[in-house]
């Protein structure tokens, strides 16, 4: 995702186009129905389908990131290659199993712009919402949680998990899988401190029954030149991997273990 000829993935800049080209060409390889919704210059929402039954989960994170600025390269490891990684991840999991539920892997370009590219999908779904029955989505997972202040490490904020109680158990039955801590906050509170709208999942909360999203939260490095790869920490990434995949057999129901 930080490759230096993506440039930093500028939401509308040639190097969101590659990255495009590049999540499209992993789906393939797995084996998934690709599709690409157009938004914008070089911006598309790429989505692959695992197909299971009429009821279907999405899996999303954005890929774009603010490119070039002033000459400068903003290369977005974090906000949100990270997450795009862990989208990755899960589709590659997920084909090796099976399900009573489609699964659609999204992701979103140009959420750097306005969440374009979710507020887009929502009005032209690739599965219908009305048969849509959750979505988990990732946006910054790759650093201790809350860095600049409680400097977590095996934690990962959670949202929305109050939806019901059978998810709420779900989730931190993963997470206890995989050695992680659920920090859990309701949808509300998020939205009271003004968060709410900054991150795709917000188009779904209402239309659909349930919307988790996972992050590792805020550190000095948003937004800067200085996201760089060298800060992410793997076992964040993973223990995030293993906890949402955990989640999503859950809500896209498998049909086997594999061991798990």
């Amino acid at each position: 995702m930080c490759d230096p000829d993506r440039a930093g993935r500028g939401s509308y800049q040639p190097g969101a186009r590659k990255t495009a080209d590049y999540i499209a060409h992993r789906f393939k390889k797995l084996g998934l129905e690709v599709i690409r919704q157009h938004l914008y210059r070089n911006a598309d929402n790429v989505i692959g389908i695992f197909r299971g039954g009429d009821e279907a989960v999405v899996v999303s994170a954005h890929y774009d990131h603010l490119g070039v600025q002033a000459g400068v390269v903003y290369p977005g490891a974090d906000d949100n290659a990270s997450g795009a990684a862990v989208l990755l991840a899960l589709a590659r999991d997920a084909v090796a199993r099976s399900y009573a539920r489609t699964i659609l892997f999204v992701a979103f370009g140009a959420e750097e712009a306005g969440l374009v590219g979710s507020r887009y999908y929502i009005t032209h779904p690739a599965w219908p919402l009305a048969k849509t029955a959750g979505v988990i989505n990732f946006d910054m997972v790759g650093r201790n949680f809350f860095e600049s202040g409680a400097d977590k490490p095996a934690t990962v904020g959670v949202i929305g998990l109050e939806a019901n109680v059978k998810l709420a158990a779900a989730a931190r039955a993963a997470a206890k899988r995989a050695h992680m801590s659920v920090v859990a906050a309701p949808a509300k509170l998020v939205r009271m401190f003004g968060f709410a709208y900054r991150t795709d999942d917000w188009w779904f909360r209402g239309r659909i029954p349930v919307a988790v999203h996972f992050s590792t939260g805020f550190h000095p490095d948003y937004h800067k030149p200085t996201d760089t790869v060298d800060k992410l920490v793997p076992s964040q990434l993973a223990g995030v991997a293993h906890t949402a995949a955990g989640l999503l057999r859950y809500m896209a129901r498998a049909k086997v273990s594999a061991g798990d």
